[in-house]
């Protein structure tokens, strides 16, 4: 069971601060939701997980990875730095799909989550006809399988979604951060995608984390919400117990209604109006 921990993690652009020491631990079999309102730091706190950005103090580590993620055969202590690892490495612990990804090339579907194979050729003797396999299993574990002959300029928004989603899971990484997944999308795909990340983490074997602002999804599909404002970290637990009126007032300036709801098997929530000072 895959561990991710963040250790009094600050980061900041030029002079300006952006993350003021945040401390968490997150474990595979849930979808992680990171709340907040633009500009609380989620999407940098992402990037600092991934490596994308250098912190300027504190950590990320990850432990109970698999061995296979390993270039060469070392060994191992209790929690390791991500930046310990090399980039292939890395990629086979962590996949991200960022909020603004495109392909600017006529691949087709097949080929491009295809790519996703590249940070496990070398270490494993497959043959093309299991890699194929291992490519046609993500196409079809996210819907799109029927155009994987398709020219990715061809694809709506939310197809390109799942495109970009089927390749990370290609690398088959212990760690999927999905960054904003479902902006920009018609209900219909936001559920689909939602739907999806429960099915992938379902499967096990994964940690799933998502940076979204949309309560109403968050509340009815994440198990464990982490609630930021102004780089920090005012909330960490379950979302039944964090997605609260009281919290969303705080947090997003809203009035709101939350309960429980049985049909569903999660929370609902109804915004009502913003709250004026």
């Amino acid at each position: 069971m895959v561990r991710l921990k963040v250790e009094d993690l600050k980061f900041s652009h030029g002079k300006k601060p952006i993350l003021h020491g945040l401390d968490v631990e997150i474990r595979d079999g849930e979808v992680i939701g990171i709340l907040g309102q633009n500009g609380s730091g989620k999407t940098t706190l992402l990037n600092c997980i991934n490596t994308t950005y250098r912190q300027s103090k504190g950590s990320v580590a990850v432990a109970d990875f698999s061995a296979d993620v390993l270039d060469s055969p070392r060994e191992l202590e209790d929690m390791m730095d991500i930046r310990s690892f090399t980039d292939t490495e890395r990629s086979r612990i962590i996949a991200t799909v960022e909020q603004n990804s495109f392909m600017s090339f006529p691949f087709t579907v097949m080929d491009t989550v295809r790519m996703g194979r590249y940070s496990r050729a070398g270490i494993l003797d497959e043959s093309d006809e299991e890699e194929t396999e291992k490519v046609l299993s993500c196409l079809e574990e996210t819907g799109i399988l029927d155009f994987a002959s398709r020219n990715v300029s061809e694809l709506s928004g939310g197809e390109w979604r799942r495109v970009m989603i089927a390749q990370a899971l290609a690398q088959e990484p212990e760690v999927l951060l999905l960054d904003e997944p479902t902006l920009h999308l018609d209900i219909n795909h936001q559920f689909e995608l939602m739907d999806l990340c429960r099915r992938i983490v379902a499967r096990g074997g994964i940690l799933v984390a998502i940076v979204t602002h949309d309560l109403q999804l968050a509340a009815r599909y994440c198990d464990r919400v982490i609630v930021m404002r102004e780089g920090e970290i005012i909330a960490n637990g379950p979302a039944k117990e964090v997605i609260t009126e009281d919290m969303i007032a705080e947090v997003f300036g809203m009035r709101s209604r939350v309960a429980w709801d049985d049909e569903i098997g999660g929370m609902s929530v109804f915004l009502i109006d913003r709250i004026y000072n």
